[in-house]
């Protein structure tokens, strides 16, 4: 049976089987979003047992990080309308100034001053307007690009995201074609992280994920970035470093986490990470760097997991 057929044949049972534990949990008169949380719940489960491994929570992230941009787009493009419009307005004050400049002069017999004071009054209130919405524009760019910044970081451990990656990409890898350049790449895979989720529970996953994000933060330089590329796998760009001193880090931070515990609920939590290196080769791009990190981090899961490859 094909993988579509068995997905197929998955979601129908689940669908019969949300459909009387709804009915069941109605009957006990159980809110919507408690019968919905149960649905979903039970949906993302039955997929898990039968080897179609789906995170709620990646897909959520996923969909958050769709909508960030969508906000902001709309921001951006709002802003680019408010300031054109503001300075439309700026440039009618200025010609209708000089319009009345030309009034004045060639109409002698109406009360010139009377006009002038008029209309410098409005000009004056119309100019204190720009100004304030000079204002409301800075805020605004400011605001703008605050929110630019937070679309490229992971929500849950503050790492940066793969859309920050890819963009950050063109910068590190500006001259690949011209040579080889001093960047290294680490790709890190959290051993049997789906174990701990199903032992321990989602929350402490996402504890054990947050605190080994700021262990890589506190192992790196400011100019290395550090990335959440999908589950339990972290990126990390080492620029203008040797390949040796970034496998001193490497075993600095297995070590660390090898060597510690998390307790949650009084429940001791221990693990271990497989890890990746490989250096840039001339031409690379993100892609196939990224592929031969990933690949290296495959040989050490195949080595028995707490291991480090070099690629």
């Amino acid at each position: 049976m094909s993988d579509n057929l068995k997905i197929s044949k998955i979601i129908q049972q689940s669908c019969e089987e949300i459909g009387q534990t709804a009915h069941e949990k109605e009957k006990k008169g159980a809110k919507p979003v408690e019968i919905i949380h149960t649905a979903v719940t039970a949906f993302f489960e039955k997929l898990n047992h039968s080897g179609y491994g789906l995170d709620v929570n990646d897909i959520i992230d996923e969909w958050v990080e769709k909508k960030s941009q969508q906000c902001l787009d709309v921001a951006q493009e709002s802003l680019k309308s408010f300031k054109e419009s503001n300075s439309t307005i700026q440039s009618i004050t200025e010609t209708h100034t000089i319009e009345i400049e030309k009034i004045t002069e060639d109409h002698r017999e109406i009360d010139i001053q009377i006009f002038r004071d008029r209309f410098s009054a409005f000009q004056q209130d119309l100019l204190l307007e720009l100004q304030n919405a000079n204002k409301i524009i800075r805020q605004l760019e400011k605001e703008v690009e605050q929110l630019q910044k937070q679309s490229n970081i992971d929500p849950l451990t503050k790492l940066f995201n793969r859309k920050a990656l890819e963009i950050d990409a063109n910068d590190f890898l500006k001259f690949s074609d011209e040579k080889k350049l001093d960047l290294v790449a680490m790709m890190i895979d959290a051993d049997d992280f789906k174990l701990i989720n199903d032992t321990y529970g989602h929350v402490a996953g996402d504890k054990v994920l947050i605190l080994l994000a700021k262990l890589f933060k506190s192992s790196i330089r400011d100019s290395d970035k550090a990335y959440r590329y999908g589950g339990e796998e972290f990126l990390i760009l080492f620029s203008r470093a040797k390949l040796k001193d970034v496998v001193r880090i490497a075993d600095r931070i297995m070590k660390t986490v090898r060597n510690n515990k998390i307790i949650y609920k009084n429940r001791t939590i221990r693990m271990t990470l497989s890890i990746g290196l490989t250096e840039h080769q001339k031409g690379d791009t993100l892609e196939s760097l990224v592929e031969r990190a990933d690949a290296a981090v495959y040989e050490a899961k195949k080595a028995g997991k707490d291991k480090l490859v070099i690629g």
